[in-house]
């Protein structure tokens, strides 16, 4: 998801402890809606200034005709988005990185707020970065070419609206107007409980255990769905935060 390098949302943080957990409850009610869904994730960059207040945040991606949008070379992604109609592009994945860190950011849980819609493709792993369709003839910054446009239509053709099933390999394309982000590092070393804090593996000794300090088998089998948060959110969560 290269268009995750640039700044691709605006960000805010709760300003006080109450209202982290009014947050936490507001979203724990998000969460309870959208039931057995599979739960997303998303890497988003400069979030550490929120300190201890960084267990939830809110986001609003820039729509799609802002240019800061989207960062990449890659000429298919504006076309396949343009065609789907979405407005405001966020790039998710049901696959979460083994690490508190990764390439793109922090490492967070995504709940979508409000209306949204989801996309997702079975032949497209991550639009931002495929450019097995570019013409590599064509001149730098010169229009694709009709033939590419095809192929990028093509592309495009293969993506289907709805929420895709649990293990759901490739990325997620969602249209919405804002999300909230829970940080998962934050989640499971503090706030989750006893048996959760398990799934952090951190080990300064070893640079594959700084790197990769999360137990993504663990991970993904205590937390599956956006039920699953819900609870968290309202029972040791809330709990922690209150006493």
């Amino acid at each position: 998801m290269r268009s995750q390098e640039f700044v691709t949302e605006l960000v805010t943080g709760p300003e006080n402890k109450f209202h982290l957990i009014n947050r936490v409850n507001k979203v724990a009610d998000i969460c309870a809606t959208m039931g057995d869904k599979p739960l997303l994730y998303r890497q988003v960059r400069n979030t550490g200034m929120y300190g201890d207040k960084a267990l939830i945040i809110k986001a609003t991606p820039r729509g799609m005709r802002d240019e800061k949008l989207l960062g990449s070379g890659n000429l298919m992604q504006p076309n396949v988005l343009n065609k789907l109609g979405i407005e405001h592009a966020v790039f998710a994945t049901m696959d979460p990185h083994p690490g508190t860190q990764g390439k793109f950011g922090a490492n967070y849980f995504m709940v979508p707020i409000g209306s949204y819609k989801v996309y997702s493709s079975p032949q497209v792993k991550d639009l931002g970065s495929d450019n097995s369709y570019n013409d590599k003839d064509r001149k730098m910054f010169a229009p694709p070419s009709d033939e590419e446009v095809a192929k990028f239509d093509a592309v495009a053709d293969t993506y289907k609206e709805g929420w895709p099933s649990a293990g759901f390999p490739n990325e997620v394309i969602l249209d919405c107007e804002q999300y909230y982000l829970i940080n998962v590092g934050e989640f499971v070393k503090k706030y989750a409980g006893e048996k959760a804090r398990q799934i952090y593996t951190r080990d300064e000794t070893s640079v594959n255990k700084i790197r990769n300090d999360i137990n993504k088998e663990l991970l993904t089998s205590r937390f599956k769905t956006y039920n699953d948060m819900a609870w968290y959110l309202r029972n040791p969560v809330t709990n922690l935060l209150k006493a």
